[in-house]
């Protein structure tokens, strides 16, 4: 019998399966989670830019790395 990595539950599976079926579907609905936030952060930062875009502002990489409009 093998062992699940999270939980430690015994699992019967195929080789190569680490994770049981429980921390599966935990492990993908976060991907998915994480999916959505990351489109989301990147419809709005898309909607900054054309803003900004629309009334004739630059976009100017700071000396730290930071991004501002002049």
């Amino acid at each position: 019998m093998k062992v699940c990595e999270k939980c430690e539950r015994e699992i019967d599976g195929r080789d190569g399966d680490n994770l049981c079926e429980l921390c599966e579907k935990d492990e993908s609905m976060a991907q998915t989670a994480k999916q959505r936030r990351n489109a989301k952060a990147r419809a709005r930062r898309n909607a900054m830019r054309d803003a900004m875009d629309n009334i004739c502002m630059t976009r100017v990489r700071g000396a730290l790395g930071g991004v501002y409009y002049e």
